[in-house]
């Protein structure tokens, strides 16, 4: 009796091994990879831009050490100012962000495809954008864009400051993205809505791989 029951025990090891080895294989894989998109026009220049950055550096300290930030700043081109990297790299990326200068136009379009692209060879589990701008831009082929982004399980966020932004574009690109517009009145609450979308995804992500394990019957080692 003793043989049997110990077969039995070995059977039921190698058939939870394979589930634990593919779960320490997705493991591997960042739980959360955030793209910031922020505005750095002319009409950002003081409060608004720096809170913009207070922003950022909130998201980078509010992710997981092996999930992923990268921060585009744009005004009629973008600058991937934070290239895709761990969140771990905080001292860095802080620093980075730090060096943010306005500068000229409004460009959302060439921004967007910057984060678009550097996505789709990004390896996690969600992705998420978040696009902050307080000022007008050419809408053609966003909607085409964002569709693509929606595609590759790629959402976007859009946040609108304060009263000169076109709210109709940033509402589509929510939608049509699968996430939320944020009309904000405030620059200091910027950090603020960075970390409440940042952790909501987060929880998204964990949500994603955790798979309720029923116990059928009593076993010593369990």
């Amino acid at each position: 009796g003793v043989r049997r029951s110990a077969t039995a025990g070995s059977l039921t090891i190698e058939r939870i091994l394979p589930v634990r080895m593919d779960n320490e294989r997705k493991k591997e894989m960042p739980s959360v990879a955030m793209c910031l998109v922020i505005d750095r026009s002319g009409s950002m220049t003081g409060l608004p831009l720096e809170m913009a950055k207070e922003a950022a550096k909130a998201t980078a300290k509010t992710l997981e050490s092996d999930d992923l930030i990268e921060v585009i700043a744009f005004d009629s081109s973008p600058v991937r100012t934070v290239k895709m990297q761990p969140a771990r790299n905080r001292t860095r990326i802080v620093n980075d962000i730090a060096r943010i200068q306005p500068g000229g136009g409004t460009e959302i379009f060439s921004a967007l495809d910057a984060g678009y692209q550097d996505m789709t060879v990004t390896q996690a589990r969600k992705k998420h954008v978040i696009l902050l701008t307080d000022g007008q831009a050419p809408s053609q082929g966003i909607r085409d864009l964002v569709s693509a982004m929606i595609a590759e399980s790629i959402t976007v966020t859009t946040v609108g400051l304060g009263t000169g932004v076109d709210d109709g574009l940033l509402k589509m690109i929510a939608d049509v993205g699968g996430g939320r517009y944020h009309a904000v009145a405030d620059p200091n609450n910027l950090p603020k809505i960075f970390t409440k979308e940042t952790e909501m995804i987060a929880r998204a992500a964990a949500v994603e791989e955790w798979f309720p394990v029923t116990q059928v019957g009593s076993a010593t080692f369990l």
